[in-house]
């Protein structure tokens, strides 16, 4: 009888172990999450032949991949922590219609899709999460030092939900944006999925119990310069990205990117945490000396893991980077006065305020 118990208690661990991951709006990316990447200097052309296999139950070793790379971090940054406008318009569901959001990815300047030759700051892309799905909904920075809201006038499903193994879907998406004095510029496109295959991935971090999606994106670029009265249509060569999403992590663990058949980037979970094991109350998050000349400390616990973000009293920012136990930030090129500073984590926004006194 023994023996029974234990051939039936195997069995459950094997099927718990091994179970089909399914992805909803509780087990994806939320606002207040951090994921930390390493990227591959150079992507390894071996991994061509094993990343395009789909199936059941898979292993992916990729284990012994460098720990060397470029660190890369995303943001999803709560609403009310994006520039006052951005938030009217995006965070007030009246307003907004289809294009409400619950958070938004902060963007370097070169990642945000504007092709024509601006200054560029403070970018971010919109996103919902919903019981429906994970939809793009649109981008807005400061273009030129004026506010730049482009709404997805269809919006972008990059996931429907729930996302199973063997679903598929097609989707388009589409805006068109003035910019004010200078032209306009749109994007159209279409967005396949098809969940081709779950498994075990490892990582030299871990392993992860994984859903991966194979993606393909066709977008086209268009440019109206208003000056010369002449438009431009940008086609972009077809991109491929394979990904694996882990529900445990709550997001995107790894991911490879293809254009025309070639590997151009391949990132994946650096070694920490993605999210914070922590949960960060008032008490935990010190910032010193305050007032403060020429710098100051960040200091939170060991185990929390996240970023932070210096605001100035008409809601620009000034200063952005992510958090170790200790972070020192240079603060040398402020004006004196009073500053925001807030730190984030999984389901944590903690805010203090920083004098800047010399």
């Amino acid at each position: 009888m023994k023996s029974l118990y234990s051939f039936f208690f195997l069995i459950t661990v094997s099927i718990s172990l091994f179970a089909q991951p399914v992805i909803n709006q509780n087990s994806f990316i939320a606002a207040g999450d951090v994921f930390n990447y390493t990227q591959l200097v150079e992507p390894d052309s071996e991994l061509i032949d094993v990343i395009p296999n789909g199936g059941e139950s898979l292993t992916w070793d990729f284990g012994s991949l460098p720990a060397e790379g470029i660190e890369l971090s995303d943001f999803y940054y709560p609403l009310d922590s994006t520039p006052d406008l951005f938030q009217l318009f995006f965070g007030n569901q009246t307003l907004a219609g289809q294009n409400f959001s619950t958070h938004a990815l902060e963007l370097a300047g070169l990642d945000f899709e504007l092709p024509l030759p601006l200054q560029i700051e403070q970018a971010y892309q919109f996103y919902r999460s919903d019981e429906e799905g994970y939809f793009i909904t649109g981008n807005a920075a400061e273009v030129e030092g004026l506010p730049l809201i482009s709404a997805y006038d269809t919006l972008d499903v990059v996931y429907s939900f729930p996302l199973s193994f063997g679903d598929r879907d097609t989707n388009s998406f589409y805006f068109f944006t003035d910019v004010s004095g200078i032209g306009a510029v749109g994007q159209s496109g279409s967005r396949s999925i098809d969940a081709d295959a779950w498994g075990t991935l490892t990582l030299p971090g871990g392993s992860y119990n994984c859903l991966r999606v194979r993606t393909e994106l066709d977008v086209t670029d268009t440019v109206y310069i208003g000056f010369t009265e002449t438009g431009t249509r940008i086609e972009r060569p077809l991109q491929v990205n394979y990904t694996w999403i882990s529900p445990e992590v709550g997001g995107v663990v790894a991911e490879a990117v293809f254009i025309e058949e070639a590997l151009i980037s391949f990132r994946y979970l650096a070694n920490q945490s993605t999210l914070s094991s922590a949960t960060l109350n008032d008490n935990d998050f010190k910032i010193f000396p305050n007032p403060a000349a020429q710098n100051f400390e960040i200091s939170v616990p060991l185990s929390f893991v996240g970023s932070y973000k210096i605001l100035d009293l008409t809601g620009r920012e000034v200063n952005t980077g992510r958090l170790r136990d200790v972070a020192l930030v240079d603060i040398s090129g402020l004006s004196e006065g009073i500053y925001l500073v807030s730190v984030y984590g999984a389901d944590t926004v903690l805010t203090k305020r920083l004098i800047v006194n010399r």
